[in-house]
């Protein structure tokens, strides 16, 4: 303990200090901050960071700590929960006040977390959530023993009068409601008692945390499920401060739309979307008074990493055709509307409407909202006599019916959008190709900016719009309700985009086809540069969807270009760091053209060598090698051993041999593979892949300095070529740096790692798999400076986080229960190291180190 640590002359015993600060390394601001604020009024204080001398036994400092100090204050966190060295600390003041009496123990939350066990019995005091003067109050209150009282009047916690129909919340992008909602009032009121708890009503937050708050809102498409949702939202926008609503269709989307609330929230934002979703999260999960509205989720798995804790008064709604929601949020069956709320709803809408016309016409329609909407349109924009409308809309269904179509809901949908298509045929013509095209796309927003690139530019040519037909048609299909619009897009209903796409007989190869042009156009080249990676998040959404890029007859063959575009949409969703959607969507992929391409097929031999790689990433390696070397024995034979994707297949297996053990066979052929790629020139990016990884086997064969030195000179190149936050210059970053730290330069490799691992968690957030990989470097070089207790919160967070990626089995995972159990050995927890280490055992196998590539 340092020489000015304060303490009595003369006094070395139980309360020479008045606190000592219990923390984790990772809630070292809050550990200081608290220090300093109770030094400023006069208490003398012990905590780490300012009284422990580098070099000493840490374990003993903490003993030393806790016996001069009077009390002790623990820094709750889920971190510091988590973590069983700082157990001791909290555990010998609990032992010494059993009762709580003495108050030798204060704990206090710097985030919401749950203490367990013996905690659980003890008061907390919440320091987070809010601003600073009244955190100081908070925490001088409790180490002085004086009540909680606060110092202005506390705002009145019920609600003392009807708030102001017009009000909205401060904080609000909920959609606009229909101005003739009708009905559904019984539902309504079930939604409004279910999200205030009063129902069996519950949530698993992102801690496993359960609590009344959530409400699923499921039913056939059409049934007006997300309309009742808005509706809800503007029927008791006064209950809440904030609303916000989220298009769940496709997961990908969701972590931009929640990162959008940050600044509406006032959170620093960090311009990474799954780093500022997670902070909106952490502050909607200690706060209430919120609605947060998931749009047409497709199940609950897909969007549970996203759902906030509710304890604190919050509540999330849900629309989904799904009914599988038990036990994340209560679930409310939505089913179309009664025959009465159909007639009085079309009173509404059509005012010259006749009782018996309307209840014939409701039963046509199936009291479907959707078809109810688009009749009504049609009548509106047509002028057509809702008698004539009737006979019109009896006859076209019994001709769907009698053609033996596909129909939707009976043909009710059917013959409502194609009346609506007719008209719009003689009256907008460009409507009708527009809505063709829009039908083949994904149905999520369609940026009209696609239409301006020269793709878009060609299409509207040939297609016979020009100049301000596009705003003109975008107008026509408004009005008879066909779309909707989003901002600078529009969006099309995938019952419309059904509807229509089952009338393009004779053209739906034509359209499908413009569709696939467009996306393809849209592209950027390549996935890897981060600056490609904001239109691959607008893009990506509808390669995963696109009927033009997956059509009915999979024998339809799309094209090269287009089979490219499903292939780079697989590598941006692991890029970003999803390796699970990537396997899926390759592995989809491969079937179908290895299905009706053939397996020597160039693209079906792509698909093989991407999936071959997420299995790498997802830690099957010997399947991978399979692959690897099947796809690799191909490319030969139909190539030449020259080719760029025969040496891409080659780069392949020799990573795979390398993680499985066979390093010698692995520098063969990274040496074999690098000679072949000079020929493009040493600062092509292939070359440089190769090198790297041929330097990861010389490190690993003991030929250290070779290794560095071809790490240097791959770093330098990439560093030129890339900039120096590019994936492949970091990669090269991590790379030397465990160079360094083998020739026993261990405090280069730290700044090195330091500096790799914040620019990894800048480009790709803190959960990227190569995030993580530098943590784990990191860590290494803190216990090999010394600093064992940084590395140990350093890997147990790691760890975490691994685990939540992949699992107890994945590779990665089993290098930072290792790296973990080293941490904990040198810090004399041999039963915590031992415990680690048997875990690993009934695991059968260690791997090694998997260097970045």
């Amino acid at each position: 303990m340092r020489q000015d640590t304060p303490s009595p002359a003369g006094e070395d015993g139980a309360g020479a200090v008045d606190f000592f600060v219990s923390h984790v390394s990772a809630d070292r601001e809050w550990a200081e901050w608290i220090a300093w604020q109770l030094e400023a009024v006069g208490y003398r204080v012990l905590v780490q960071p300012w009284d422990f001398v580098p070099g000493s036994n840490l374990i003993a400092e903490k003993h030393r700590a806790t016996q001069l100090s009077a009390r002790t204050i623990s820094v709750l966190s889920a971190a510091y929960l988590a973590s069983e060295h700082v157990a001791p600390e909290w555990q010998a003041a609990l032992d010494a006040d059993p009762s709580g009496r003495q108050r030798r123990l204060l704990m206090l939350r710097v985030e919401d977390c749950k203490p367990p066990g013996l905690l659980a019995q003890r008061v907390v005091v919440d320091l987070f959530a809010t601003d600073a003067t009244l955190a100081t109050q908070r925490l001088l209150a409790a180490v002085r023993d004086e009540r909680g009282k606060p110092t202005a009047t506390p705002a009145f916690p019920g609600r003392p009068e009807p708030g102001f129909p017009g009000r909205l919340p401060v904080v609000w992008n909920i959609p606009v409601r229909l101005r003739f909602f009708t009905g559904r009032d019984a539902l309504l009121e079930q939604i409004a008692e279910q999200l205030a708890g009063t129902g069996r009503v519950a949530v698993t937050g992102p801690v496993g945390s359960r609590a009344a708050g959530a409400a699923a809102l499921y039913g056939l498409g059409g049934v007006g499920k997300t309309q009742l949702a808005v509706e809800y939202a503007h029927r008791y926008a006064d209950v809440y401060r904030w609303a916000w609503w989220i298009d769940a269709e496709q997961p990908v989307l969701v972590s931009g739309q929640l990162a959008a609330l940050a600044p509406r929230l006032e959170l620093p934002v960090s311009g990474r979307a799954a780093e500022d979703a997670a902070a909106v999260l952490d502050r909607l999960s200690v706060t209430g008074d919120w609605l947060l509205i998931f749009d047409n989720a497709q199940s609950a798995e897909e969007v549970r990493e996203w759902l906030p804790d509710t304890a604190r008064g919050g509540h999330v709604l849900v629309t989904s055709r799904s009914p599988v929601w038990t036990p994340l949020a209560t679930r409310i069956p939505v089913d179309v509307l009664s025959r009465s709320e159909t007639t009085a709803l079309l009173r509404q809408l059509v005012p010259d409407i006749d009782g018996p016309t309307a209840h014939e016409l409701a039963n046509l329609l199936g009291d479907l909202p959707l078809a109810v909407g688009q009749a009504a349109a049609y009548l509106e924009k047509s002028g057509e006599t809702p008698a004539g409308y009737l006979a019109t809309f009896r006859a076209r269904r019994h001709r769907l019916l009698a053609e033996g179509q596909d129909l939707v809901y009976g043909g009710s949908v059917d013959a409502a959008w194609s009346l609506s298509l007719q008209r719009l045929a003689t009256e907008s013509p460009a409507a009708v190709r527009l809505l063709g095209l829009a039908a083949f796309l994904g149905p999520e927003p369609i940026p009209l900016t696609l239409l301006t690139q020269p793709v878009g530019r060609r299409w509207q040519r040939q297609s016979g719009l020009a100049g301000r037909q596009v705003p003109q048609a975008v107008t026509a299909l408004l009005g008879y309700s066909l779309v909707t619009r989003d901002g600078d897009a529009i969006r099309v209903h995938r019952l419309v985009q059904e509807v229509t796409r089952t009338r393009l007989t004779r053209d739906r190869r034509r359209y499908a086809a413009a569709a696939r042009r467009l996306l393809v156009a849209a592209a950027p080249p390549g996935t890897e540069d981060p600056d490609s990676w904001p239109v691959w998040a607008v893009l990506a959404p509808h390669a995963l969807t696109a009927p033009a890029l997956y059509p009915e007859d999979p024998a339809e063959d799309i094209g090269p270009e287009a089979r490219r575009l499903l292939l780079e949409t697989g590598w941006y969703l692991r890029v970003r760091g999803d390796p699970h959607a990537a396997h899926s969507h390759h592995q989809q992929v491969h079937r179908s053209w290895a299905r009706h391409l053939g397996l020597d097929h160039p693209d079906t031999l792509s698909a093989a060598n991407n999936l071959a790689e997420d299995l790498r990433v997802l830690g099957d390696v010997a399947a991978a090698r399979s692959l690897d070397e099947d796809t690799l024995r191909r490319r030969r034979q139909l190539s030449g051993d020259n080719h760029p994707d025969t040496l891409a297949s080659a780069n392949n297996l020799a990573i795979d041999l390398r993680l499985l053990g066979d390093v010698a066979a692995a520098r063969n052929l990274d040496e074999d593979t690098l000679r072949r790629r000079q020929l493009s020139g040493r600062d092509h990016p292939d070359t440089l892949r190769s090198a790297s990884n041929l330097a990861i086997e010389l490190r690993l064969l003991g030929e250290v300095a070779a290794a560095r030195d071809l790490d240097e000179d791959t770093l330098r190149r990439r560093r030129q070529l890339f900039g120096d936050s590019h994936p492949d210059t970091l990669a090269s970053a991590n790379n030397l740096a465990e160079d360094l730290r083998v020739l026993g330069e261990a405090a280069a490799a730290r700044d090195l790692d330091e500096d790799t691992l914040r620019r990894h968690r800048q480009l790709s957030g803190d959960n990227h798999p190569d995030t993580l990989a530098s943590a784990n470097n990191l860590a290494e070089d803190l216990r090999l400076l010394g600093d064992v207790a940084a590395a140990r919160d350093l890997d147990e967070d790691t760890l975490r986080r691994h685990r939540q990626l992949f699992g107890d089995d994945h590779p990665a995972t089993l290098r930072s229960m290792s790296n973990l159990a080293a941490d904990l050995w040198e810090l004399g927890d041999t039963a915590g190291a031992e415990q680690l280490r048997t875990q690993l055992h009934k695991r059968h196998t260690l791997p090694g180190r998997q260097p970045a590539l």
